[in-house]
C-alpha cells in the first residue's frame, strides 16, 4: 500500500495529512469514539501533539470533552447533584457566579493547575478581602466540579485538592468561634426581655431557642403537630429555607434536614413546656399560621406567615441593641458598670444549650443526638471547650488550697 507523503517527501503516518493552506493535521478518535482533529504548522509540531494524544489515550484521559470549560463543567455538575437542598444549591450558585465565574468560568478545565488555584484563592483574599467563611463556600462550590472532571477523564489531577488547607495555613485563617452566652449575661437578658415594652413579645421565641438548642431554621418550621405535650418531646423533622428555588422570586421552602441526624426528638423540660403552653394559649383567638399545606406553625410574623431565619436574626440584633442601651442608662443611675451583651444570636443560644449539656457531663452520644450534629466531632469540640474551662476552674480552686497550706501561721 502506497503511503502519502508531504511536499518534502516525508512519509505521513495514519491519520496525518497536509492541508491546502500548508498546515498539517492529525485525525483521531477519543476514548468515547468521537472524531477529533488537531493542527500544526510543521510536521514535527504535529507529532509532538500526536505523542501527547497517544499518552492521554493510553491513560484514559482523552475524550471529546477535553476542552470543556469550568463553567460548562459547573453546569453539568450542578444538574447531576439533585440531592442538594434548595437553599444549599442557591448558596453554591450565588458564590460561584459572584466569585468564580468572572475569573475562571471561561478557562478550560485541563489547563488549570494547582498553582493557578493557589493564586486564585490568594486573589480572593488579598484583592477582594474575602473572609474564611466565603472562601470556604468558594471551595465547596468548586471541589465537586474538579472531582467530576477527574472521574470523567477530562483532567489527570484535581487542581483544587489541598489548596484551601494551604491558604488557611498561609494566612493563619480560623473560623470565627460561635461563643456561648455567659450565664450572668443570659440571666440579665432574659429579665430585660421579660419586662421590656418593646421586646417582651419575643420572649417565647427567645426561650424556645434557649431551652431546646434547635437551629433557627428548625424553629421557624416548627408546627404544633411536632410538639408532643403528652410525652414531653419536640420532634424535629423539617426546616425553613428562604430561596429562589429555581425561580426569580424569593420564597419560603419547607424542607427536610440536611442530614439524617437532623431528624430527632428534643426533650421538653418543665420551663419549656410552660413557654409553649403560653404560646399556644396566645394563639387561641387568632387564625392559625399556615403556609402551603403546612398548618399551625408555632411562631408567625405580622403577616401570619412562618418566620424566616433572617427575620429572627434581625430580631436578635434589635434585642441586643435595646438591651445594651438600657443597661448603660441603668448603670449610670446605679453608679455601676453596665452588664453588656457581647454576642447574641440564635446560634449563640444553640451553643449555650450544648455547653450546659457538656458542663453537666451528659453522655457525648446523647449530646450529638439531641443537637442533631452530623458528626460527633462537632459535639466533641464544644465538649473540649467546656472541659478546658472546667479544668481551669478546678485548678484555680486547688491553687487556693495549696496557697492556704503554704501559709505559715
Amino acid at each position: 500500500m502506497k503511503r502519502r507523503k508531504d511536499k518534502y517527501g516525508r512519509v505521513l503516518k495514519e491519520g496525518e495529512s497536509l492541508r491546502k493552506d500548508g498546515r498539517y493535521q492529525y485525525r483521531y478518535k477519543t476514548i468515547d469514539n468521537k472524531c477529533k482533529t488537531v493542527y500544526a504548522r510543521s510536521l514535527d509540531q504535529l507529532r509532538e501533539k500526536e505523542q501527547e494524544i497517544q499518552n492521554d489515550l493510553y491513560n484514559g484521559f482523552c475524550n471529546s470533552d477535553k476542552n470543556i470549560t469550568v463553567h460548562e463543567m459547573f453546569i453539568r455538575c450542578a444538574s447531576s447533584r439533585q440531592f442538594l437542598k434548595p437553599q444549599t444549591r442557591a448558596l453554591y450558585e450565588y458564590t460561584y457566579n459572584k466569585h468564580v465565574r468572572p475569573i475562571l468560568g471561561d478557562k478550560q478545565i485541563r489547563d488549570i493547575k494547582y498553582s493557578d488555584m493557589v493564586l486564585f484563592f490568594k486573589y480572593l483574599r488579598d484583592e477582594k478581602g474575602l473572609g474564611i467563611s466565603v472562601m470556604r463556600s468558594v471551595n465547596h462550590s468548586l471541589t465537586p466540579v474538579f472531582k467530576m472532571a477527574v472521574r470523567d477523564g477530562i483532567t489527570k489531577a484535581d487542581p483544587i485538592d489541598g489548596v484551601f488547607s494551604e491558604i488557611k495555613k498561609m494566612y493563619s485563617l480560623k473560623q470565627n468561634q460561635r461563643l456561648a452566652i455567659p450565664k450572668e449575661q443570659l440571666r440579665s437578658l432574659v429579665n430585660y426581655i421579660l419586662t421590656s415594652e418593646t421586646d417582651s413579645k419575643y420572649l417565647n421565641i427567645f426561650l424556645t431557642l434557649m431551652l431546646t438548642g434547635m437551629r433557627v431554621s428548625e424553629m421557624c418550621a416548627l408546627t404544633w403537630d411536632d410538639v408532643d405535650f403528652e410525652n414531653n418531646v419536640i420532634h424535629i423533622n423539617k426546616s425553613m429555607a428562604y430561596t429562589k428555588n429555581g425561580g426569580v422570586k424569593m420564597v419560603r421552602v419547607i424542607q427536610t434536614p440536611k442530614t439524617k441526624s437532623g431528624i430527632r426528638a428534643i426533650p421538653m423540660f418543665i420551663g419549656l413546656r410552660d413557654v409553649l403552653l403560653n404560646q399556644k394559649q396566645a394563639q387561641e383567638n387568632m387564625p392559625p399560621v399556615c403556609y402551603e399545606h403546612y398548618k399551625g406553625f408555632v411562631f408567625g410574623n405580622k403577616k401570619n406567615l412562618p418566620y424566616i431565619c433572617d427575620e429572627i436574626e434581625r430580631m436578635f440584633r434589635r434585642i441586643r441593641k435595646h438591651y445594651n442601651a438600657n443597661a448603660v442608662k441603668q448603670a449610670e443611675i446605679d453608679g455601676k458598670e453596665p452588664c453588656l451583651i457581647d454576642v447574641c444570636s440564635p446560634h449563640n443560644l444553640r451553643h449555650t444549650y450544648c455547653s450546659v449539656l457538656c458542663e453537666n457531663d451528659v453522655n457525648i452520644k446523647v449530646i450529638q443526638e439531641v443537637m442533631g450534629h452530623a458528626s460527633v466531632s462537632t459535639s466533641l469540640n464544644i465538649y473540649a471547650e467546656v472541659s478546658s474551662e472546667k479544668k481551669n476552674n478546678e485548678l484555680s480552686r486547688i491553687e487556693e488550697k495549696f496557697f492556704q497550706l503554704s501559709q505559715i501561721s
